[in-house]
């Protein structure tokens, strides 16, 4: 996958999702979502403060063995509670401190803005240190930031009864990260479009009886993260 098609997802994304949010009347942001004890608005927020960037990411010591965007989404501690509620607190209290000072989608708009802007000048190809514990190429983190957009998109899309608008770019390039996870390219008698993949392994949309059937041992893996 060229380096660059990551960047390109990620910018498109966040374009797909920020044309939504700027339709919405702030009632609409207090909708709540298939993501609980989240509102739209915290989502929106949570969302951008997954792409955040205060500074360039530092790189990681010299011979360091990268990680790779499936293996980021196979950390152990990703499956906790104690992990997910983190998220869920700083959320609402971000939220809270933000309600007074701007809208939902004006905050994500100058977040995401400033982040495609740190990238922009940034070696893709760079072997950088996330949170202080593992290396990675900045551009498969930057993977991980399309598939988190696109997975809150969908999220999005849910909370307001609408289609999803996840763009082709974003589907290109997740959808390999999502067959690694699962172990195997899921079979071709399901059917299933690269909307229909992202949906299903994020836990956007349930496997049904005959999926699991077809799906044979491979259903225990789904989702691959929720």
């Amino acid at each position: 996958m060229p380096t660059n098609h990551v960047w390109v997802a990620l910018r498109e994304e966040i374009a797909a999702l920020s044309a939504v949010l700027n339709t919405l009347a702030q009632p609409q942001f207090e909708l709540p979502t298939n993501c609980p004890p989240w509102t739209l608005e915290e989502l929106a927020i949570h969302t951008a403060a997954s792409v955040a960037l205060r500074d360039a990411l530092p790189s990681a010591e010299p011979g360091s063995v990268p990680s790779s965007a499936a293996d980021y989404y196979r950390r152990p501690e990703r499956g906790t509670s104690q992990y997910r509620q983190r998220n869920v607190d700083r959320t609402v209290e971000l939220a809270a401190r933000l309600r007074a000072q701007t809208s939902p989608a004006r905050w994500f708009d100058e977040v995401t803005r400033d982040a495609m802007t740190k990238l922009g000048d940034d070696d893709l190809d760079r072997i950088v240190l996330i949170s202080q514990r593992s290396a990675m190429r900045l551009a498969d983190w930057v993977l991980t930031r399309v598939i988190s957009v696109a997975a809150h998109g969908l999220d999005v899309a849910l909370t307001l009864g609408r289609p999803p608008w996840t763009t082709a770019e974003a589907l290109a390039v997740i959808r390999p990260v999502f067959v690694e996870l699962i172990g195997a390219e899921p079979p071709a008698s399901l059917g299933w479009d690269d909307h229909a993949l992202l949906a299903t392994a994020t836990g956007r949309r349930a496997l049904t009886a005959e999926e699991q059937t077809l799906l044979g041992p491979l259903r225990e893996r789904i989702p691959v993260l929720s």
